[in-house]
C-alpha cells in the first residue's frame, strides 16, 4: 500500500506541475511572446536557457507517466480485460491515453523543436550579428510549430486531468 501512496504522490505532484506549466505557457506566455514580436523569441530563448524549463517539464512529464503506468497496472488487476469495461477503467484509460499523447508530442515535437531553436540561437550569438533571413525564417517556422504543439498538449493534459479528477466519484 505504501508503494501506491508513493506512486500517487509523485504522479499528482509532477502531473500538477507538468499540466500547470503547459497550461500557463499556452494561455499566458505564448500570447505574450507573440505580442512582443522579435523580442518574444529572445524571451523564450532566455526562459529555456536560464531555468531549463523544457528539461524540468519533460522530467515531470516522465515521472507522471511512469508512476501513472505503474499505478494503472496495479488498479487494473494487471490489465484484466473486464476492468476496462467499468466506468473507472474506461475513464482512467481515456485519461491515460490523452496524457500519453501529450507526453509523446512533448518529447517528439516540442523538445526537439526547442533544441533546434536553441542551436540556431547559439549560432546567431556566436556570429555577433542579427539572424540571417534564412535563420529568422527557420526560427519563425519552429516557433509556430512549438506554439501549436504546446496548445495541443495543453488541451490533451487538461482533458486528461479532468477525466482523472472525476473517477473517484463514479
Amino acid at each position: 500500500m505504501e508503494y501506491m501512496i508513493f506512486l500517487r504522490l509523485i504522479h499528482i505532484v509532477c502531473g500538477v506541475f507538468w499540466a500547470g506549466a503547459t497550461l500557463y505557457l499556452a494561455g499566458f506566455i505564448i500570447p505574450a511572446v507573440k505580442a512582443l514580436g522579435p523580442d518574444g523569441g529572445k524571451f523564450m530563448g532566455q526562459l529555456s536557457r536560464t531555468n531549463r524549463l523544457p528539461l524540468v517539464m519533460n522530467a515531470a512529464g516522465t515521472l507522471t507517466v511512469l508512476c501513472g503506468l505503474l499505478m494503472f497496472e496495479q488498479v487494473s488487476g494487471t490489465f484484466q480485460p473486464e476492468w476496462f469495461l467499468t466506468n473507472h477503467g474506461m475513464l482512467l484509460t481515456i485519461g491515460g491515453i490523452l496524457g500519453l499523447l501529450g507526453y509523446a508530442i512533448g518529447l517528439g515535437v516540442s523538445f526537439p523543436t526547442i533544441l533546434r531553436m536553441n542551436a540556431i540561437g547559439k549560432v546567431v550569438s556566436a556570429s555577433g550579428g542579427p539572424p540571417s533571413p534564412e535563420q529568422m525564417q527557420e526560427l519563425q517556422r519552429l516557433r509556430k510549430k512549438l506554439f501549436t504543439a504546446t496548445n495541443i498538449i495543453a488541451i490533451l493534459l487538461l482533458t486528461s486531468v479532468s477525466f482523472m479528477s472525476i473517477i473517484r466519484y463514479l
